[in-house]
């Protein structure tokens, strides 16, 4: 992918334009109009680039079962140099960057983001080279499943570029840059997940009580369902889902977005 930067520009320069904030906001709203992660990446490269950064990442994990949660979707919005490169220093997941949106729910800078062993400085220095001398990282909300975690980092050639009141308008936007992209990827793992386990609206509700933490008797009783056809109902849906039990099920809906529907 190239680079993102089309103007020497500064993003500084670009943000106090007049007209900076509704070309950046009209290429941030391209974003649902993606079919597919290939389409979303190109709508990236374009939000990315209206906002003035010179590069971004996205990057979004799904807990399967009781394992640690592993990248589901990862676009570089930049060089694609930069992703093998950093696929040589090891998963997106392990960056510094992605450890602040693990433990953060607000953004923050690259002044915020701590470097405890010397991978992550290496890390840090390789981002450096590809576009990312300064950064603002957005942690984004994943509804009912606090184990989902998904990440925007936008970057800039130049340092400290996302501090200050200046640089307001650009956070704001990379903030709603974020929200558009989690709405996207959930709509688009609640379309496969329902596909492809054929789950019926019925079979939402059962695994939305599941997760409320309701017991089979409590469902039963909310349903008009017996406690025998509750049970049943939950090994047909484990089997769809490629699940061990209803507990892991419902956690699997809930980190597709799947229980938001309810």
């Amino acid at each position: 992918m190239p680079s993102t930067t089309t103007s020497r520009m500064t993003l500084r320069e670009r943000a106090s334009t007049p007209d900076y904030p509704a070309q950046a906001l009209q290429a941030i709203l391209q974003i649902p109009t993606a079919t597919d992660p290939s389409e979303l990446l190109v709508r990236l490269v374009k939000a990315t680039s209206a906002i003035g950064a010179s590069a971004s990442v996205y990057t979004a994990t799904i807990p399967e079962g009781n394992h640690e949660p592993s990248s589901y979707l990862c676009l570089f919005a930049c060089d694609w140099h930069y992703a093998d490169a950093q696929e040589g220093l090891g998963q997106i997941l392990s960056h510094p960057w992605f450890r602040f949106a693990r433990t953060h729910t607000s953004p923050g800078t690259q002044r915020q983001v701590r470097v405890l062993a010397w991978e992550d400085e290496k890390a840090i220095n390789l981002a450096h080279q590809y576009g990312f001398r300064s950064c603002f990282i957005v942690p984004t909300s994943a509804g009912p499943n606090p184990e989902r975690i998904e990440m925007l980092c936008i970057g800039s050639e130049e340092a400290d570029d996302f501090e200050g009141p200046d640089a307001r308008i650009v956070r704001t936007l990379a903030r709603s840059l974020a929200a558009e992209l989690h709405d996207w990827l959930t709509c688009y793992l609640q379309q496969r997940l329902l596909e492809a386990a054929k789950l019926k609206d019925e079979d939402v509700d059962l695994l939305a009580m599941q997760w409320q933490g309701l017991n089979t008797k409590q469902i039963a009783q909310q349903t008009g369902m017996s406690v025998g056809c509750v049970n049943s109902r939950f090994q047909r849906i484990n089997t769809r889902l490629h699940c061990a039990d209803r507990r892991e099920s419902a956690a699997r809906a809930a980190a597709y977005g799947l229980l938001e529907l309810t």
